[in-house]
């Protein structure tokens, strides 16, 4: 009777918290469709004209990071130990750690993803300005729900001057993943199985966003 009664209310707490991750990751979802995407006003000859020389990373000072392998690694060179990892990592120094760790990836993903696009005379860069970075954790997508997600300022500048070309204000990238006990475990098997890890498909994601509205190319 009471072993019933246990299994239950189990049930009932595993249902709601299912469902709350259901709706947390509908509602990730539905604010990212209702962004309003920056209008491109360079002509074909403009792009065209243009070589990029640089990419640069910056984070903004109220940038959001979460992005356990970061804050594993802060811990870990500090001998911070588990139960102490939230207050421990949570410092200035730490979160300056996990930017310096994440910038030359974001910059490297960048760059790939517009290799051989601007290849003009005209030396431009992009500044790149981070704003959010949040690869949810297993255990937070299992409670809660939760995504993957980047939210960054691209900013292409002259090379020479520094002068403002065109920017592109918080544009996002976004990658859905499995909520829940079972879509956690189906997601660790999808990450498992791949060569990239989980924050650089993401920052993949953020260059293709790029190119694609840099060089008006159909979606």
């Amino acid at each position: 009777m009471i072993a019933t009664l246990l299994l239950g209310s189990l049930g009932r707490v595993l249902g709601m918290l299912l469902g709350l991750a259901r709706i947390t990751a509908l509602g990730v979802a539905l604010a990212l469709a209702g962004c309003v995407t920056t209008e491109n006003s360079l002509s074909q000859n403009d792009i065209a004209g243009m070589k990029l020389t640089g990419v640069t990373v910056s984070f903004a000072p109220d940038a959001g990071i979460q992005w356990e392998d970061g804050i594993r690694a802060y811990a870990t060179s500090k001998a911070i130990i588990d139960d102490q990892i939230a207050t421990g990592t949570n410092t200035p120094e730490g979160k300056a750690y996990v930017q310096n760790m994440l910038a030359p990836r974001i910059k490297v993903g960048v760059e790939r993803a517009m290799a051989g696009q601007l290849i003009g005379t005209r030396p431009v860069r992009l500044d790149v300005v981070v704003k959010s970075f949040v690869i949810a954790s297993a255990v937070q997508r299992i409670l809660i729900g939760g995504g993957r997600g980047m939210v960054a300022d691209a900013n292409l500048v002259d090379a020479r001057t520094g002068a403002l070309i065109i920017a592109y204000p918080d544009l996002r990238a976004m990658q859905m993943v499995g909520n829940g006990i079972v879509g956690t475990a189906v997601q660790a098997a999808i990450d498992s199985a791949s060569a990239q890890s989980p924050a650089d498909k993401l920052i993949d994601i953020y260059g293709a966003n790029y190119r694609q509205w840099l060089l008006h190319l159909a979606s």
